[in-house]
């Protein structure tokens, strides 16, 4: 589903990390881990063609990664930043601005999983608390239907409990590969499949 080989990624001087090489399964839940700096985040991005390997190439569902087929990768994929700003107020002007307000029983659905109370969706963002939002917006993202969820630190804002909560919920998945960057280790141990970065590849 998801294929690095022998990427490498360079910014002018600074090297992030050389000849990496991992392949995700279709419907695996995966991780990215490793400490702060060693590349988790970029990987992420590579996946959407943010970021611009120096060499190597990225299949993602048998595309390679290109000027020609970025579109269509995009759009097999929900992703969920670790800094979420928003030009909305709350979810539901979320779910407006990506076009399924149609699909709002099932995000309430996502949210009860994750025991938010589903009046939630419509609240403020600046009247919750940051994990609070953080779920929001991963049960809008999991409605969308994309085959692929692309998860950067989702932990960040959760304690343990929440942390749970969302495991559960990523565990009844179906027919969804995800791919998380994170180091907390209770988020790596739920995980079936692990690329490490033990330290700073370079």
């Amino acid at each position: 589903m998801i294929r690095f080989e022998n990427v490498s990624l360079k910014f002018e001087s600074e090297t992030v990390f050389e000849n990496l090489t991992f392949h995700i399964n279709e419907g695996s839940h995966a991780v990215v881990a490793g400490p702060s700096g060693s590349g988790k985040s970029s990987v992420i991005k590579l996946i959407q063609g943010y970021l611009r390997p120096k060499y190597g190439n990225i299949y993602v569902n048998d595309l390679l990664l290109s000027k020609k087929n970025i579109a269509n990768i995009r759009s097999q994929i929900a992703y969920v930043p670790q800094n979420i700003n928003l030009p909305v107020n709350n979810g539901f002007e979320l779910a407006q601005l990506i076009g399924i307000t149609q699909k709002q029983s099932l995000i309430e659905n996502h949210l009860t999983e994750m025991n938010l109370p589903i009046d939630f969706y419509k609240k403020p963002f600046d009247e919750i608390s940051g994990g609070q939002k953080q779920r929001i917006i991963i049960a809008i993202c999991l409605s969308l239907g994309r085959k692929i969820l692309l998860l950067d630190e989702p932990t960040s804002s959760l304690d343990n409990e929440s942390i749970d909560d969302l495991l559960a919920l990523v565990k009844r998945l179906e027919n969804i590969t995800l791919l998380s960057a994170s180091h907390n280790q209770l988020w790596i141990n739920a995980m079936n499949q692990i690329v490490e970065f033990k330290k700073s590849p370079v």
